[in-house]
């Protein structure tokens, strides 16, 4: 059918719609039905429209006759054409095609809108009659494509949070397994307790440090909040205050606990503290700490004592036997012998190797503040105490051992005090009431003689026989002279990386003046010597002449005893200006004999010795001249 085709006449208009008042004559009841509709409902012959119900006319604007005038094809939208075709077709050939599907027309006024069509074929006289039934779905199809959209933002938003919280969720994940590390790993004990006194969390380091003790441990903690007897730890729950490095001490049927706690309130979403977090560490640990840093280390060993003295051996001996002992020792000795260093040796050599060394000096002491420096003070014991009191030696030695240098010049006042501590194995810091337990070995030293003391009545009897279990008595430095050359040796060594000299080479007279003075510093003042002599000395060669000047005007204690092997007509020096003196006189007769046998073997030439002596030809007339010396 061509274009013209599509248009009719009046008659013929007036003749179809008879036809079609016929075909639906006998159903009058569904033709008011179907104008009724809000159904879209065309009728169409031979591909023109022969009926449209009042659905078709208001929704797409055309007139029945305008309608008639149409081809369906006129309506339908360019996009869709194509498509309505090929399942036309396929119908009429039989094939299996939807009968109904979505598709745009357009209405009178170009708007296109989406319709819902179904197609289908009836037969009323003898005619194939086609029926399209078409529902406007323009409104359902905006909805659905807003809905699409909103569908699709939804869906991109929850991807985009779910992300973002994956993202947030695994940071948290290991934010917590960090945090839970850290905890189960940290070197102190970490507890969370509830409001109610439970322990929701304990790391290892917590349940390793207290052992047989964390039952009580609890206990005590959980009445401590239940009761609110602690007010650290209340004000923690009620006020979310934090405390830090304060000192619980709780006394058990276990044994005491000694603790030093930090809390820190955990405040949750609404504000409320219903948990706190506790670090609780044994104090031993912490004195541990504070005498590391502090230097309360014993570093020296037997092995470090210099000695080639028979008796000074059989004293080593003895102390190693003793340092197995659990009894207080009491070390006798002039000052500079080395008291401390036998006291550090009996340390590291017995069951308490491990343990703190606290070394006090009774003597240094103000006797006002000795107290306070031994016991400890509590908080508030006196102004300017630190807050929170302060421990003393013998907690700081809990464990190890406590060496108190010059005993005897301890205060009478505080004998009575140290005598309690011992008794008791406990010690009230100063201000105080606590009672803490002290696990102490007492090493005492003293250059006095403490049994003329004790006579005297300057040192308490009771507390001298407490203390000298037993006694080590160091000889003094005069009664072992064989010891000088070893210690001289281990000096020089000692001082070797302060100086240039690889190697002192020390002169035979230089021993001999050493070993001919009576020390009455002892090794220290050795020691002293030593060093200053190779501040003086000029090359590789230490002698008589580099000894400290001060030195020749000091008196010794007793008659120096001749040197042992020395071949000298003299009278023992008394002093060490009569030693310098001597050795001088040695060194050059020794020095005259060398230069006569350099001149006999090589037949007076000077030259020839002068290279020899590593000196100069005018410095050996000089010297032949000294000694009357001939060619």
């Amino acid at each position: 059918m061509n274009r013209n085709e599509q248009y009719m006449s009046a008659k013929e208009i007036q003749s179809w719609e008879e036809e079609i008042k016929n075909p639906f004559a006998d159903f009058n009841y569904y033709r008011d039905l179907i104008e009724a509709s809000p159904v879209l409902i065309y009728v169409y012959q031979n591909s023109r429209v022969i009926y449209v119900n009042p659905a078709v006319e208001k929704t797409l604007g055309f007139t029945f006759a305008e309608m008639t005038q149409k081809n369906f094809w006129d309506i339908c939208h360019p996009d869709y054409r194509e498509l309505i075709r090929e399942r036309g077709l396929a119908r009429l050939q039989g094939k299996d095609a939807p009968s109904n599907y979505e598709f745009k027309i357009i209405k009178k006024n170009g708007e296109a809108i989406w319709v819902d069509v179904f197609f289908g074929t009836i037969r009323m006289s003898n005619k194939i009659i086609g029926i399209v039934g078409a529902y406007d779905i323009t409104e359902k199809k905006l909805l659905k494509e807003q809905l699409e959209i909103a569908k699709n933002e939804l869906e991109f938003r929850v991807k985009q949070k779910t992300e973002e919280l994956s993202l947030k969720n695994n940071k948290l994940t290991l934010l917590n397994r960090n945090l839970s590390n850290v905890i189960m790993n940290m070197s102190d004990g970490v507890v969370v307790v509830t409001r109610t006194g439970d322990f929701e969390l304990l790391n290892p380091v917590f349940k390793q440090n207290w052992g047989n003790l964390l039952d009580s441990i609890k206990v005590k903690l959980k009445k401590d909040i239940l009761n609110g007897k602690n007010d650290l730890i209340t004000n923690m729950f009620d006020k979310h205050i934090a405390f830090r490095d304060e000192e619980f001490i709780y006394s058990t049927d276990n044994g005491s606990i000694h603790l030093l706690a930090s809390g820190t309130p955990i405040v949750n979403e609404d504000g409320k503290v219903n948990s706190g977090l506790l670090i609780l560490r044994p104090i031993t640990e912490v004195h541990k700490l504070v005498n590391r840093f502090s230097g309360a280390k014993a570093t020296f060993h037997f092995e470090d004592i210099i000695t080639g003295n028979d008796a000074m051996s059989e004293l080593i001996e003895n102390a190693k036997i003793a340092a197995f002992s659990m009894s207080n020792v009491l070390i006798e000795g002039e000052s500079g012998t080395g008291k401390e260093l036998f006291a550090q040796a009996i340390h590291n050599h017995s069951h308490r190797s491990n343990g703190p060394f606290v070394a006090l000096n009774c003597g240094a002491i103000p006797r006002d503040l000795i107290g306070s420096e031994l016991f400890g003070y509590a908080e508030g014991a006196f102004t300017g105490a630190r807050k929170g009191g302060n421990p003393g030696k013998f907690e700081l030695a809990s464990g190890g051992t406590l060496f108190l240098d010059e005993i005897g010049d301890m205060p009478f006042e505080q004998q009575i005090a140290l005598l309690r501590v011992i008794q008791e194995k406990s010690v009230t810091r100063i201000g105080g009431t606590q009672a803490i337990p002290v696990d102490v070995r007492i090493i005492c030293a003293t250059n006095k003689d403490l049994h003329t003391e004790m006579i005297n009545k300057r040192f308490r009897k009771d507390l001298y026989y407490r203390l000298n279990v037993i006694s080590i008595r160091i000889p003094p430095l005069r009664e072992r002279k064989e010891d000088i050359p070893l210690l001289v040796n281990h000096f020089l060594k000692d001082n070797y990386a302060y100086w240039d000299n690889d190697k002192a080479i020390l002169s035979p007279h230089l021993l001999t003046s050493l070993q001919a003075y009576e020390w009455p510093g002892n090794v220290r003042e050795l020691q002293n010597v030593v060093e200053r002599m190779l501040n003086n000395a000029q090359g590789k060669q230490l002698d008589v002449a580099h000894l400290p000047p001060d030195l020749f005007s000091q008196k010794t204690p007793r008659r120096i005893q001749p040197a042992q092997n020395l071949n000298v007509k003299e009278e023992p020096a008394k002093t060490i200006r009569q030693a310098r003196q001597l050795a001088k006189k040695l060194a050059e007769d020794e020095e005259r004999q060398q230069i006569i046998k350099l001149l006999q073997l090589y037949k007076g030439n000077v030259s020839r010795v002068a290279r020899e002596l590593d000196i100069s030809r005018t410095t050996l007339y000089r010297k032949m001249d000294k000694y009357k010396v001939d060619k």
